[in-house]
């Protein structure tokens, strides 16, 4: 009973704390044995939006052996803002996946620029899904993201190829348009099946013509081709050409009014490909 009643107490004491605004009650708070208490104190802290708790949170999601108390340390510390934008970066390099992959979430959410580089590296972590929560952090980001993305989906190698396309997607910025079709072409099936994707999730009406007659090649020519590697050594391989050559030359036709409509100078190599010019 007596437990109980301690138990009751903390919890009061911790609301008392937040309404008070007292920060470093809070952060005393932080190491309750209870995890019921050290969690509520997490939460007052995002809510309270002090940078003076970044480094008690920032050591919570570092080191804390739970998970849930480590990603309400990182919902706090993005609450917080643009003041733990540089400790989470250094976040993303934890040997912990289960923190990189936090932090990086955190980072999504509060937008900063500063973070966008750093996000990109971290699409060629070893951890499959530290990269797919980085791609989706990247697509939180938003519109100042697309450049870096595209030049990623350019220039980067398989990995950055892949959570680019998944991030440029989510963003649905209509300057991706050019890269993704391109990366139809790249040489790994994982980056030409989620740039396709990330095509399909384009809100394009050319580009969902460009979509619709690739569907009336045939599905079974157009997985056939997504899923075996073209030749080529680089993101651009011929593949993509090649395969659009050989379809129904209606369709081509038709799939070339489609990339004029884009308006993208950038598929104007493509267009001269498909058009015999």
């Amino acid at each position: 009973m007596r437990e109980i009643r301690n138990r009751i107490r903390s919890y009061s004491n911790v609301d008392d704390l937040r309404k008070e605004k007292d920060i470093p009650g809070l952060i005393k708070a932080l190491g309750c044995k209870d995890l019921d208490v050290q969690y509520m104190a997490v939460e007052a802290l995002g809510y309270l939006q002090d940078p003076s708790a970044i480094p008690p949170l920032v050591t919570l999601l570092s080191e804390d052996q739970y998970s849930a108390v480590r990603w309400k340390s990182a919902e706090a510390l993005a609450k917080i803002g643009k003041e733990s934008v540089e400790p989470l970066i250094v976040l993303l390099h934890h040997p912990d996946e289960d923190v990189r992959w936090k932090a990086a979430i955190a980072l999504g959410e509060i937008g900063d620029a500063r973070a966008i580089d750093p996000l990109i590296g971290l699409l060629c972590d070893q951890d499959r899904y530290v990269k797919g929560r980085v791609a989706i952090a990247l697509g939180m980001i938003g519109q100042s993201a697309v450049a870096s993305l595209i030049r990623a989906l350019g220039e980067g190698d398989g990995s950055l190829r892949w959570g680019a396309a998944i991030a440029l997607g989510r963003i649905g910025d209509p300057r991706a348009i050019a890269p993704l079709v391109r990366a139809l072409g790249d040489k790994y099936e994982n980056v030409r099946s989620e740039a396709l994707a990330s095509l399909k999730a384009m809100e394009d009406g050319n580009i969902d013509l460009f979509i619709q007659l690739l569907n009336e090649v045939g599905n079974e020519a157009l997985q056939d081709y997504m899923a075996n590697s073209p030749a080529g050594d680089g993101p651009d391989s011929p593949g993509f050409t090649d395969f659009l050559l050989s379809v129904d030359p209606d369709i081509r036709k038709r799939l070339v009014s489609a990339l004029i409509g884009v308006g993208d100078p950038d598929l104007g190599p493509l267009i001269n490909d498909l058009s015999g010019s």
